[in-house]
């Protein structure tokens, strides 16, 4: 599991790409709170499965902006194709908290077998540091 924290110089723009761009469309969100002048919780869970981010984005979005800067927010994503990432994979977890101006992130798995072996955790947490890597997202570790 990781357990990250993005650079404070990052904070605003990161929150743009967030909100406003299709960086983490290819998540699936499992869930929204935005705790503002109202709070406010989306579950991604629909009739076929999970929600899209790309599709739950632009309403995270509009609560944000009529709410202005919120107090706190957390975005819980999966990733919907985890068996291309480790074959014991049930689900992967990207969780991002923003808090005091400050962004974090943690990672969680789910196993298909129980398996006493962390080859999943690390298998997980090598593909969202490339993630972040390529995305140019600054992040150090916290753990």
């Amino acid at each position: 599991m990781l357990a990250l924290e993005l650079d404070k110089t990052c904070v605003k723009g990161f929150m743009g790409k967030l909100l406003r761009e299709g960086l983490f469309d290819e998540f699936e969100a499992r869930s929204v709170e935005i705790f503002a002048a109202i709070n406010v919780t989306l579950d991604g869970a629909g009739a076929s499965g999970w929600s899209a981010w790309g599709a739950m984005r632009p309403m995270a979005y509009e609560i944000v902006k009529m709410c202005a800067k919120p107090r706190r927010m957390k975005v819980v994503f999966s990733k919907s194709d985890a068996d291309e990432i480790h074959t014991n994979a049930a689900a992967l977890f990207l969780n991002i908290t923003y808090e005091n101006d400050a962004v974090t992130f943690t990672t969680a798995t789910s196993q298909k077998e129980f398996a006493m072996d962390k080859s999943l955790d690390r298998a997980w947490d090598e593909w969202v540091n490339g993630f972040f890597e390529k995305s140019e997202i600054k992040v150090t570790d916290r753990s």
